[in-house]
């Protein structure tokens, strides 16, 4: 029997995650936050890599600081290069979907888990592709959260992880922005800010410098989600910590 090569493709993907995530246990659990009686936060960049995700690693190199970016499939595809720098630096890559659909409209559609697995087996495919790395950690579009969604998570072992604060896409004075990170900035907090999609994001990177030199004057460490939450899985190969 001959497949072309979109279907082998489509194949190739869904055996990939069956085994890939073998190793999770926390498949299908869902976090917001970390353990607030340890003096550590989370830097999280959704939509990358994008524009600014460059300047952002070499600001996080310049502080020896490790974060986490949810990448979209279709974001990796377009910078792989940007994407294997991610991973390279030592960062935790974890998958966003392919494109960021609208899930509150899809969700109430018949075919809906159907659509996500399909959004992140492709996204799968193209992050590993750009970085060696298959990611087990899952980050819905704009933080979309029904019980089919655990369910289809925890069926192709992902680890579903939202956050604590975030407003980098909202139209408030990036003074007051600042403010209300700062204010934020707590143990076991998830900053959700974004290196890609949309409108450029220089002000991120202001932001972020902000957020890390109040965290040194409160003893805060910022580390990936993996170290936040406690969630590491067995090491595979380009992983890096």
């Amino acid at each position: 029997m001959k497949y072309n090569r979109t279907v082998f493709a489509m194949l190739f993907v869904t055996l990939f995650a069956g085994t890939a995530f073998a190793a999770n246990p926390y498949a299908g659990k869902f976090y917001a936050s970390g353990d607030v009686r340890k003096a550590e936060f989370a830097l999280t960049f959704d939509d990358g890599p994008g524009y600014i995700t460059e300047d952002l690693l070499k600001l996080l190199a310049q502080r020896n600081v490790k974060a986490t970016f949810f990448m979209l499939g279709s974001s990796a595809r377009a910078f792989p290069q940007k994407a294997a720098a991610v991973q390279a630096a030592g960062h935790l890559v974890c998958n966003h979907t392919d494109t960021h659909k609208n899930w509150y409209k899809i969700g109430n559609s018949g075919n809906a888990g159907k659509v996500l697995e399909a959004e992140l087996n492709k996204a799968q495919e193209s992050i590993r592709k750009a970085t060696g790395y298959s990611p087990y950690i899952l980050r819905m579009p704009n933080g979309y959260s029904r019980p089919w969604v655990k369910a289809t998570a925890g069926r192709l072992g992902y680890t579903l992880v939202n956050w604590t604060y975030g407003s980098d896409w909202t139209k408030t004075p990036e003074d007051k922005m600042t403010a209300e990170y700062l204010k934020a900035l707590e143990p076991g907090a998830i900053f959700l800010m974004h290196d890609g999609g949309g409108k450029v994001k220089e002000k991120n990177l202001r932001i972020v410098a902000r957020i890390l030199d109040e965290a040194a004057k409160k003893g805060l460490k910022p580390v990936r989600l993996d170290a936040l939450l406690g969630i590491t899985v067995p090491a595979q190969g380009g992983a890096g910590k």
